[in-house]
């Protein structure tokens, strides 16, 4: 208990502005942020990058930013779930969604499982989804980061946000809802 609070306590100090405790936070959270990045690329498929290069490329990415505000290892950790999701979308877009990873399913809106090939489009529409939702309602769009691209369950997601489970199995039906209601507009 007092390693997480350890954590906390580096993890607050790096949102303060002190870009040392990054490496401190990441240190301690490696395999954890390895297990997230695994994630993301199963979503993708990717072959051409490993869990450990997309962990040092979000690394990178926040050694040169100040703007993380994390307040707790699972708040931080679905930051960096994030920032994996733009590299990976950075990466679908870069190789226009060609069919890839083939042996890979992710998890879709529906909860059912699809090949990553299938799921590349959703991947664009969801990515593009929460941006919008995100001005609309910024909890909802948080919580479909962590469901969808982080992976999280309904207990993580919940401590991710500080509400009860209750709360984020709401925020999960309206932002499918609404999800879905913008994908229809776009199709």
């Amino acid at each position: 208990m007092s390693n997480i609070k350890n954590i906390t306590q580096h993890i607050i100090a790096y949102s303060e502005g002190d870009i040392v405790e990054l490496g401190f936070v990441v240190d301690a959270l490696y395999k954890e942020l390895c297990l997230v990045a695994q994630s993301q690329i199963n979503k993708l498929g990717s072959k051409e990058v490993s869990p450990q290069e997309l962990v040092h490329e979000v690394y990178l990415k926040f050694s040169k930013s100040f703007t993380i505000n994390a307040n707790c290892r699972r708040h931080f950790l679905a930051i960096a779930a994030n920032a994996m999701r733009y590299l990976i979308i950075d990466q679908i877009r870069a190789d226009n969604s060609q069919k890839r990873g083939v042996n890979f399913c992710a998890t879709t809106l529906s909860d059912s499982k699809l090949p990553i090939y299938d799921n590349a489009k959703e991947i664009l529409y969801v990515h593009e989804g929460i941006e919008k939702l995100r001005g609309i309602d910024e909890k909802l769009a948080i919580t479909v980061e962590c469901k969808y691209f982080a992976g999280y369950s309904e207990i993580e997601t919940a401590q991710a946000l500080n509400v009860n489970v209750r709360t984020v199995r709401r925020y999960w039906r309206r932002s499918k809802k609404w999800l879905a209601i913008e994908f229809s507009q776009e199709l």
